[in-house]
Order: C-alpha cells, then structure tokens, then sequence
C-alpha cells in the first residue's frame, strides 16, 4: 500500500510541480513564523523560573487607595519585611532588594568603571538561586563592607576570578563616605541570566545602604520585598494578616500624614509570583525603576506576535486548501476509476491526506533551515537573545509536530474528503464541472485578504502615529542636547561651574544646565493638594531647551531668594491649582525640599517632560543650585557628535578625575519611550509584505488553475470575437468581489482595533482615511496585476491549440 501510494504521490507531484512550490514556500514561511513567535513566547514565560525555592518565592505587592484611584506597585518599604517575617509563621524567609537602574562609579586602583548596583539582604543566595563562583554563599553579604561582583565585572576590573580579599573604593557614595572603610570584595556570583528579572554588576549589604538611608515609614513602597512560604500556606490568609499588621503599625504615620496635609491613602498588600513578574512588573512609578525589576514586559506582545504567526500560516494553509479544491475535479476522473478497481473511502483518503503530510513535513523541514538565518535580526527586532539551540527544545519540537498536524488536517482533510465520496459513475459516466472554487473557498480567499488589508491598516497608522510622535512640537527642542551623568555625593554647583568655565567660548557647545530629576510627589496651595512632578534646573534650562515663558520671569541671580525658595511652574500646575494670577503666589513643596514656602516666579508654557502616552501633568521646576541634580545637560553645536563626546569627555574627566563619562542623548532616550512600538510596527511591516507575498502565491495559482480548467471556454469566446479585455474582465471580476467583501468587512474591524491601540497615547493622530484607501487600493491592486497576468497568457493563447487541448 505505501509503495503504491508513493508511486502515485510522486507521479502526482511532478504533475503539479508549479503548486507544490507555491504550498510548499508558503507553508514553510508560515511556519517559520510560528516557530519565531513560539520562541518569543517561551523566552517569556521562562523568565524567573530557575530559581529553586519555586513555586514558594513571592513578592509583596502594595496597593494603594486614593479618591476612588487604585494604584497597584511591586514595591514595599524597608520595614514590611522584618516587620511580617517576625509575625507571620508561614514566612520561611524575606529578602529585601533595591537597585535595577541604580548605577555608582566603583573604582579599582586607577580604573573607574560604571556598576548597575544591587542592595540586598544577607541571605541573597538562601532566596535566590544565582551560582557562586568563589567565595562562601552564606557569609558574603555579612560584613558591612563586603561586595560580591558578578563573572564579567570580575573579569572587567581584573581580567580574572580570583579576586576574593581584593579592594575596591566609592569616593562619591554617600555610605562608603560614612563608614570610612574600603569595600572588600567577598565572592564572585555567576553572571545572572538573561531571563532574570533581577539584574546586577555588583551586589552590597542592604545595612550598607541603611548607613545613608533607613527608613520606618510605613507608608513608602519603592523597594522590592520578596518571601519563601511555607509550601502548604493559604496565601489568602497571609495577605490578611499583612494588612492587620500594616494597620496596627502605620496607625500614628497616617494620622500625622492627615494633619500634616499629605495624601494618606488606604493600603493593602498582595503577593505575586516571581514567575509572574516579567509579565506583570508593576513598576512602582515611571520615573522609579529601583525596586530591583528590570526587563518588564507584557502578554500583550505575546499575543500580538502570536496572533499574527497563526494568521499568516492559516494564510498558507488557505493557498494549500483553495489549490487542493481547484485542482481536485483534475483527479476526479483517477479517483473514479481507483474506486471502480477496488479502493474504498478510507484509502483515497489516506492518500490524499499522506500528500499533504508529505508536503508539510518538507515545508516545516525548510521553516527550521529559514529561522536560523532569521533568528539573529528576529532578536535584534525583538529586544531578545534567543540561542539557535532553543529551536530544538523539547517544547519546540512538540510545537513542530502540533503544526505538522495541524497543518495536515486543515489542508487536506477537507480536499481529501470531497474527493473520497465522488461517485464512480458521475464521474466516469457525466461530465464533472471544473468549477474551480466553491462558496467555502471563497471564503478562505475573503479571509486572507481580510487579514492582509487589516495588516497594512495597522501598518499605515503604526507609521503615521509614529511620525506623528517625531513630528510633534514638545514645547521644546531635544535635538543635540547631551545628558552628562553626574553620581553620588558631589558638590554639583563648584562641578557645574568648573565645567561652564572649561567650555567657555568653546566651539562645541552653546550653553549648559545643571538638572535633577525627582519624579511626582505634593504639593499644597490654596488648600489643595496637587500631585505634581519636580525637577531642579538653573537659570539656563529655559534657554538651553527653548522652553518659552508664559508670563512672570525665569531665574536670576539678581534675585537671592530664587535659590532657595524661588520656583517655576508650567501651565497645567495652574490650571490645577486653580489660579487666575499665578505670580508671587506661595505653595508648600514636598517636605523632602524643607517646611519653608516657596513663591512662582514664572510660568512656563507646557512641554511634554514624559511620552505622548500620558497628558501633560503639573510641574515645579526648583533652584538646582539649591537642591543639587543628577546630570549636566549640554547642548552640542557641533555636527560630529563623536568628535564633540570625545571633547566633552575630556572636560569632564579634567573636572571629575577617575569618574565614568555617563551621557545619553536627549531625543534618543525620549525614542526609548516608543521602543515597543517602533519594534511591533518594524514586525508588522515585515509580516504585512510576507502577507501579501503570500497572498500573491495563492492568486498565482488559483489564476493559473482557473485558465487552465477554462482554456476551451477562452477559445471558443475569441473565436466568436472575444476581445483581450473582455477576458481580463472574465477571469478578474470573481476575484474582485471576493477582495470587495474583504474590504467590506477589514475596513469596520481595522478601524475599530487601531483607534482602540490609539486610546493608549493623550496625544494622537485619529486613524487616516488613507490607512483605508490605500490597504484597499493596493489589495485590489495585487489582485488584478497578479490575475490579469494569467488572463493575460491564456487570451493570447492560439484558440485552435485551446480547443484541441480539450
């Protein structure tokens, strides 16, 4: 039976050779999309897992309550996990871990070197499940002093391992600067791995931290507390006993918060899963990334990129089923005559159901040998660092054989079937008539083409909206302004002044600004209270930026008082506060800048500080002279970037010896807010071109087969006088109305998905007719050039050759 059915498989093949490669490409790039998002997906759902106290470590979670407003945070404060280890049983253990974006020039000898710093608990190795390398797991974190650093910082500041015992200095930490002693490195952890959401260089004692910083405030959540339960704990219990504990100990900071004016909100406490945390970080602010999460994520991608690899290979198995039923009613006539000579049902369908499996198990062979190549720009336009190795993991390879059945059932089984119970006289003894495709294929066209309009609408307003973003006007200029970090304890104002002088009359550079950013915090006046974001700038921030006052004035030295209790703010810290003559009007600032009122001396028009996603929020600009900052931001006049970094580098080391050069560019790192949706439209786009390849490959053949069954039918109409046009008209109208309902049905559903993706910016483009006209018009387009070319052929055909042919 096998011999028999590869003789007719081959037979048949060779036959049809121009459609096997039609299938065969299609379904190969089909399923190499499949296995990219399988890849993409089980790189996500990896993250955390290899720690061994799974599924028993948890993170405390914080909610907090406001006016009807729940804001939900991976964070605690510092005294919550002493607090619920000593009162609630079922803990096993807590660490405490603050870091993630938190960075520190660490020095070794002569070489300074920019560290992503983490504090944490003693029993870091007990909690988490990160290799030891050299040194004693259990103690390296004991003494106040001790550091442990991971293989590459190793391997960076002393090019080996051994390195126990060695020194290394902080000279701006404002810990080390207290306990006036070296750091002594203590061990050496393997580097952590890329699925971890914990990332480090250098791991400190979490009492090193508390030496500048202890807190008992109940009412804070800016770090992360993780817990190892016990396995059998009822975690709704566990939740219930945080808040009690929460209630009893916070009592007295909630009273004074309300006398005091300050927001105090009602807490509850939560657990997650450090397994859950990649998908769901709940950072505890946008501008606050030091809860020791990075690499945060969505399922929403998940879905997306899934979503779209499953359209696209149904796209191909469509192709396979629409070129199986056109092409069937050509082997009607075998399959009559192997029924008349003794095969039943279930043997037509085994061979017309093997084909197909035959097909798809080259076709997948070719998407495995398409995703090597691919794999590396797949990673680089997906942020990931997926290895070629993953491809033959175990879930990866069930994945193939749940395609290879897939793809098997749904492109054979229904041309199988449709063939299996024509009957023997119908077919040897009446004429069948080579329709070609009936009502369910053209809905798999409509189908296909529905998905690809719907993909070039999406592609169109990702396009537009992100033009959109780089176009719009922020209130300021970005262009060219260079943030030169500036860490630790420093004195700023003298390091400001210096670098001013340095670049004074310089070519490089027109003007400098000292800034510091502090993220969202009170502010009360007239009795409100208003949630408002600070930064610290000098009095050249305004020109440096082309940030352009509303009324009042901007800083100056003429005026003593603006240093210290001078401030600037923007045109929706108005609005909120309700003020009509905002000048010489007085505020309380958060008391992390004292107790003293503070007066507006200007207000400035409002710039977008953040991304478009979020409406412009109220803003306090304060004196950095005062209140230090964190970065110089220069502007460069120089159209040679790397020369003028490399001029502005040796300033700053002249200013800062043995520091780290830190800079960033301002408009690359606004960029990085749309880094997801610059991926996802890149990924689209690339999808949307494979769509319509695909797309074309299926109305290639269906064109190809449709002449083909109809070349006596051509004939005959030029013979009566047929004009090329008229046949063009002939074999393109079927497919038009097909495209038609397509657009019909894509244009309600296009419109609705991406003003629903819009909704998630506060400033935005509404979706553009042209997304509509032109996915259309280029459908119908493809559909015409790619028929018409087959219509085309077969109308020049010579009629006597058509009707002999028959």
């Amino acid at each position: 039976m096998f011999k028999n059915f590869l003789k007719i498989t081959v037979r048949h093949f060779w036959r049809t050779r121009l459609y096997v490669c039609i299938n065969v490409s299609g379904l190969a790039i089909g399923s190499a999309c499949l296995v990219l998002a399988a890849l993409y997906i089980s790189d996500e759902t990896s993250f955390d897992n290899f720690h061994q106290n799974n599924p028993n470590l948890y993170r405390i979670t914080t909610s907090f309550t406001n006016q009807g407003k729940v804001v939900n945070v991976g964070g605690t404060g510092q005294v919550q996990g002493p607090a619920f280890k000593e009162q609630v049983p079922e803990i096993l253990a807590y660490n405490r871990i603050m870091g993630g974006d938190i960075h520190g020039d660490v020095r070794s000898a002569n070489n300074a070197f920019k560290l992503r710093m983490l504090f944490t608990d003693d029993n870091f190795f007990a909690v988490f499940t990160f290799k030891m390398l050299r040194g004693d797991a259990r103690s390296a974190l004991k003494n106040i002093n001790s550091v442990v650093l991971t293989k590459k910082t190793a391997l960076k500041l002393f090019n080996r391992l051994n390195i126990v015992g060695q020194v290394l200095q902080m000279d701006a930490d404002p810990s080390a600067i207290r306990i006036r002693k070296p750091l002594v490195i203590s061990g050496v952890v393997d580097d952590p791995p890329v699925n971890s959401s914990i990332q480090f260089d250098i791991l400190f004692p979490f009492r090193f931290l508390q030496v500048s910083f202890e807190d008992q405030n109940w009412l804070n959540a800016y770090l992360g507390t993780f817990v190892v339960l016990h396995p059998s704990s009822d975690l709704r219990s566990i939740i219930s006993k945080f808040d009690q504990i929460h209630s009893i100990n916070a009592k007295d900071q909630l009273v004074t918060a309300s006398k005091s004016g300050e927001r105090a909100p009602k807490i509850y406490y939560g657990l997650q899963r450090i397994t859950d945390i990649h998908l769901n970080p709940q950072e505890v602010s946008n501008q606050n990334r030091e809860a020791g999460i990075i690499n945060g994520s969505k399922p929403l991608y998940s879905y997306i990129f899934f979503g779209i690899a499953v359209f696209v290979l149904l796209m191909a198995s469509i192709n396979f089923i629409n070129i199986s039923i056109a092409n069937s009613m050509k082997r009607a006539r075998e399959v009559g005559i192997r029924k008349t000579t003794g095969s039943n049902q279930a043997q037509i369908l085994f061979q017309f159901l093997g084909e197909p499996a035959f097909l798809n198990i080259v076709a997948l062979t070719l998407a495995i040998i398409l995703t090597i190549p691919v794999l590396p720009v797949f990673n680089q336009l997906s942020g990931k660092q997926i290895n070629i190795s993953d491809i033959f993991s175990q879930q990866l390879l069930m994945l193939l054989f749940a395609i290879l059945l897939f793809n098997t059932v749904v492109s054979g089984l229904y041309p199988a079937y449709m063939l299996s119970k024509l009957s023997p006289v119908e077919v040897l003894y009446q004429r069948i008539k080579l329709s070609g495709l009936g009502g369910f294929g053209r809905g798999l066209v409509v189908f296909q083409f529905v998905v690809a309009i719907l993909l070039g609408i999406a592609t169109f307003v990702f396009y537009a909206q992100m033009r959109f973003v780089e176009d719009k006007d922020l209130g300021y200029s970005p262009s060219q302004i260079i943030k030169i970090g500036i860490s630790g304890v420093r004195d700023v104002e003298r390091i400001t002044e210096n670098f001013r002088n340095e670049l004074e009359n310089d070519p490089h550079s027109s003007d400098l600004s000292l800034v510091g950013e502090f993220g969202f915090r009170d502010a009360k006046i007239n009795d409100r209270k208003i949630f408002t974001y600070y930064r610290t700038v000098d009095d050249h921030y305004l020109n440096l930026l082309d940030i352009k006052l509303k009324e009042g004035r901007n800083f100056s030295s003429q005026f003593p008082s603006d240093k210290k209790y001078g401030a600037l703010v923007n045109e929706a810290f108005v609005r909120a506060a309700g003020l009509t003559d905002p000048i010489g009007k007085q505020f309380l600032p958060d008391s992390h800048f004292g107790s003293e009122v503070f007066t507006i001396v200007g207000v400035v028009k409002n710039f977008h500080y953040s991304s478009l996603r979020d409406k412009i929020q109220p803003m306090i600009l304060l004196a950095s002279e005062q209140y230090g900052g964190d970065a110089l931001w220069v502007k460069n006049e120089k159209s040679n970037s790397q020369e003028s970094l490399a001029h502005f580098e040796n300033i700053y080391k002249k200013v800062l010896p043995a520091t780290v050069f830190d800079y960033s560019f301002l408009d690359e790192q606004n960029a990085l807010d749309y880094q997801q949706e610059l991926r996802l439209q890149k990924m689209i786009t690339i999808v949307t071109a494979l769509s319509v390849f695909i797309c074309c490959l299926g109305l290639f053949a269906l064109a190809h087969l449709s002449t083909t069954q109809r070349a006596r039918e051509t004939g005959i109409r030029i013979v009566l006088g047929a004009t090329v046009s008229s046949i063009l008209v002939l074999f393109s109208k079927d497919f038009l109305i097909m495209i038609g309902i397509a657009i019909l049905i894509a244009f309600p559903v296009g419109f609705y998905v991406m003003n629903a993706w819009l909704e998630s910016f506060a400033y935005r483009i509404e979706v553009p007719a042209q997304a509509f006209i032109l996915s259309g018009g280029f459908a119908i387009l493809i559909a015409l050039l790619t028929v018409s070319s087959q219509a085309f052929k077969a109308a020049l055909v010579n009629p006597a050759r058509s009707l002999r042919s028959e």
